[in-house]
């Protein structure tokens, strides 16, 4: 596909044929960097099934924006071709003149079926959910099971799990494929039908629904409102795609850069995503310089303890960084549900720092001490320095991986999130402590001593 102006030379069955050589992603990935017309332009010519794979595959505002230059009819049948969820996300984007234009061009079960996603909590199981799956009444047999299956299997996203309802449209339960296809009839779908089924409601939060998937290795997730009725299903790369998404947004925060910057963000705009967070450590960093200044005395008699401040406040930081990264990688997938696994974590994390703070510690005392030796820079007794930056190192780590941990979870616990405990605010909160700890060592050790 190097000359794509060719394809313009070819007509609509040929154009189909040669793109059907490529996957839908891999044709979105293509039209993304194309202005909107040109993408109207070659969709046009394909089928409107083969058009709306593609536009399931765009990001949701490129799709939008493809679909906005679509003719109003033409734009409803691609919607309505589209994935449930994937439709909803892009109906969402066009202001209510639009939304209603485009819903009225489709049939009333359609459109009544629309405007109930739409209503959906934003980031809920109701939002992600997709309305293609393959329902059967548990009175069928499995004859007339078999005749649905194959009538929806072409627009349903899978055929391995059926769903099998009542005439209420209660979830009763699901039947494997491979156990319809062995049954013989006569034999009602209820007697292959597992009763014990993992659901969600339509207002469970879209995360805790993936999380679900990913630790029952569910690939259909059945969503029910609160009547246990059947609304749809939510598929595992829905659920790849939440769970991605939430590891992007704890990745930015842990950084304190807004969830919502992204590449493509303007210089400015990713400035002010980035301020308040700055300016929060700027404060922060004032308190250092204030701490600084309180220990004048102790820097005016032994000068030589400065150098050996970005030692103590680098490992510091470097260690609670490690333990927060830790312990939001735990928090994300379940392991600390009880006040005993929490505790645990914490003391675990805590003999972690202490251990790695008396080695850190004894390499500490006699580097300082070969330090000052070979620079000759003996204004202190260099066996008090080394004593105190050794103590310093074991103190700091310690309470660095106390803090780490002891944070996020203490944020986790009160319903926070506990990823704006971020590298930057643990690395400037422990640099306030190892800055006591140092200062206040040195005034004890070297100066009364």
């Amino acid at each position: 596909m190097n000359d794509y102006q060719a394809l313009f030379d070819v007509d609509a069955n040929d154009l189909e044929e040669r793109l059907n050589d490529y996957h839908p992603s891999d044709l979105a990935l293509w039209l993304v960097v194309y202005e909107a017309s040109f993408c109207v332009t070659i969709l046009n010519r394909l089928s409107i099934q083969f058009a709306a794979d593609i536009l399931n595959f765009m990001e949701v505002t490129k799709a939008a924006d493809i679909l906005n230059a679509f003719d109003t009819l033409k734009a409803s049948k691609l919607i309505m071709e589209m994935d449930t969820d994937e439709a909803t996300d892009v109906l969402k984007l066009f202001d209510q003149t639009k939304k209603r234009t485009l819903l009225s061009k489709l049939a009333p079960k359609d459109r009544a079926m629309m405007n109930r996603f739409l209503g959906y909590v934003e980031d809920s199981a109701g939002a992600i959910m997709t309305s293609e799956a393959i329902v059967l009444n548990k009175t069928m047999d499995v004859k007339d099971a078999m005749r649905v299956l194959v009538q929806s299997a072409v627009s349903a996203e899978s055929i391995q799990t059926l769903f099998v309802t009542d005439e209420a449209n209660l979830l009763e339960g699901v039947v494997e494929l491979k156990a319809l296809i062995q049954a013989r009839s006569p034999k009602d779908i209820a007697e292959l039908m597992v009763e014990d089924v993992i659901t969600v409601y339509t207002d469970t939060p879209a995360e805790d629904a993936a999380k679900m998937m990913r630790n029952y290795q569910i690939y259909l997730l059945p969503v029910v409102d609160h009547d246990y009725a059947f609304q749809g299903i939510i598929t595992l790369d829905d659920a790849a795609d939440i769970l991605e998404d939430a590891t992007s947004e704890d990745y930015a925060r842990f950084a304190n850069v807004s969830s919502e910057a992204t590449i493509r963000d303007s210089v400015f705009k990713s400035a002010i995503h980035r301020l308040p967070w700055l300016t929060l450590l700027l404060g922060l960093g004032l308190i250092i310089s204030g701490i600084i200044s309180g220990f004048e005395n102790t820097l005016g008699e032994v000068t030589v303890i400065v150098l050996f401040q970005p030692l103590i406040l680098g490992m510091a930081g470097n260690t609670g960084t490690q333990s927060l990264a830790v312990t939001i990688r735990g928090l994300s997938n379940d392991y600390y549900t009880t006040k005993s696994d929490a505790r645990s974590h914490v003391i675990s994390e805590l003999k972690s720092g202490m251990l790695n703070g008396l080695a850190i510690g004894t390499l500490g005392f006699m580097t300082t001490i070969g330090f000052l030796y070979t620079t000759n820079l003996l204004d202190a007794n260099p066996l008090l320095v080394g004593l105190t930056v050794a103590l310093s190192l074991v103190a700091s780590l310690s309470v660095a991986s106390l803090f780490g941990t002891i944070v996020p979870l203490t944020l986790h616990r009160y319903k926070l999130d506990p990823a704006v405990a971020s590298g930057p605010f643990i690395t400037t909160l422990n640099d306030v402590i190892a800055l006591v700890i140092y200062f206040s060592l040195a005034t004890l050790i070297i100066m009364t001593l």
